[in-house]
């Protein structure tokens, strides 16, 4: 299970947000899982809330301010419920000095408690993707994970069906190689899940005839990608009975997959001698890329055909009646 601790973000983020450990050092160890993104009633990051806990607690000039315009009392209530919850860690941004109440609650709840030279909303917008993509969960495929037109594309099917031939055409052509035959993914977001190389196979492509080819040095570092968010699975496989015949001309072998809760659309290629695949993946991805815009190029086909039938039915006197 993914696992992210209080120092490790705290090294991680420093240089970029001016971070300072003002309280809690002894807390550093506290832990942040993929367990807790899925906790009903427990929010990842954000402002001050009281009533909905955050496992990072934010706080700037605005909340600060509300803090101080309360009571003694209510406001030591306040500090205790906010160290001594769900929280794992305080933030105070815009480089504000933090108030000694709230260091002393931190100290005495061993909650880490840090200090931000960027403004608080900064503070989320950079640690809230961070935190998505450290503690995603994680799971691997099989199959090809390539750039191709800016979309990330995974190439899938059966062993020795051509996924690394098909791969390396498209790289000749000026895609890029993210991974071959093993892909981890991490879901980074909602309805997102980034794909990327395990470490031992980066760079490299096993082609059948030619051995393991290293596609940095053949092809220069523009060939590779560290890693893309996946929008399509191209899934190769072959004829039925070992025979290729011609489907049904309009019938589109489309559908989706679920990826780590993630719907992500796919798309059937039959191998077949003649066909050209590298050709056939580009334009399913400038397909994919219509679709997304609303645009259905099969259906508006299917639409033009149908208003010229009805037209010509329309100027035959016999439809009319007459």
């Amino acid at each position: 299970m993914p696992r992210l601790s209080i120092q490790r973000l705290f090294e991680d983020r420093r240089e970029r947000l001016g971070l300072a450990w003002v309280a809690g050092a002894s807390g550093g160890q506290r832990e942040l899982t993929n367990a807790m993104l899925s906790r009903p009633g427990l929010g990842l990051i954000g402002h001050l809330n009281l009533i909905h806990p955050l496992i990072v607690q934010v706080l700037g000039a605005s909340e600060l301010e509300y803090l101080e315009r309360m009571g003694e009392a209510a406001r030591a209530e306040a500090l205790e419920q906010l160290a001594g919850g769900e929280t794992l860690c305080i933030v105070v941004g815009d480089g504000l000095p933090v108030p000694t109440a709230l260091e002393r609650a931190a100290t005495r709840s061993a909650i880490p408690l840090l200090a931000a030279r960027e403004t608080s909303q900064q503070v989320i917008n950079v640690l809230r993707p961070y935190l998505q993509g450290e503690l995603g969960e994680i799971t691997s495929l099989h199959g090809v994970f390539l750039d191709v037109l800016e979309i990330g594309v995974l190439i899938t099917g059966e062993s020795s069906i051509g996924k690394s031939e098909l791969a390396l055409e498209l790289i000749s052509r000026g895609h890029g190689l993210v991974a071959d035959d093993v892909v981890e993914l991490q879901q980074i977001g909602p309805e997102t899940v980034q794909g990327r190389c395990p470490p031992m196979l980066r760079d490299f492509l096993e082609v059948r005839g030619l051995g393991v080819l290293n596609i940095r040095s053949i092809f220069g570092e523009t060939a590779v990608r560290p890693r893309k968010a996946l929008r399509l699975i191209v899934h190769l496989e072959f004829p039925a009975g070992g025979q290729y015949e011609e489907r049904e001309r309009l019938a589109t072998r489309s559908g989706t997959k679920t990826v780590l809760g993630v719907e992500v659309p796919t798309v059937t290629l039959t191998v077949a001698p003649g066909r050209n695949l590298a050709v056939l993946v580009e334009a399913a991805v400038r397909n994919h890329i219509l679709m997304t815009r609303g645009i259905d190029s099969t259906r508006d086909f299917i639409a033009r055909q149908a208003a010229a039938m009805r037209a010509e039915g329309g100027d035959d006197p016999e439809s009319r009646g007459a």
